[in-house]
């Protein structure tokens, strides 16, 4: 448990995720969005998206001390974001000079 944080997310990181949950929402309409959730229209109008933020910005928290979220962050670690290697040869990319 040293890696715990005990601290609430703070308004930036809940401003965020409350952002980022309604750009993606918005490639959505809110028919299509009940729809695919199997609610009525008025539910998701009435919805609170700044609360459903702030649980997304605990659960990430809680993930990050859980044995089974520390695990996911060892396997990303191992795995991680590989770069693909630097081209070796002479690219063949047009070059325009004005």
């Amino acid at each position: 448990m040293e890696h715990a944080n005990y601290s609430k997310p703070t308004q930036r990181e809940i401003d965020r995720a409350e952002t980022d949950l309604l750009i993606t929402l918005s490639q959505l309409t809110g028919r299509t969005f009940a729809d695919l959730a199997g609610w009525h229209e008025s539910k998701v109008s009435r919805m609170n998206w700044r609360d459903i933020a702030t649980v997304f910005c605990i659960a990430r928290m809680a993930v990050e001390v859980s044995p089974i979220g520390r695990a996911i962050q060892g396997a990303y670690e191992a795995i991680g974001n590989k770069k693909c290697p630097a081209a070796t040869e002479h690219s063949s990319q047009i070059t325009i000079e004005f």
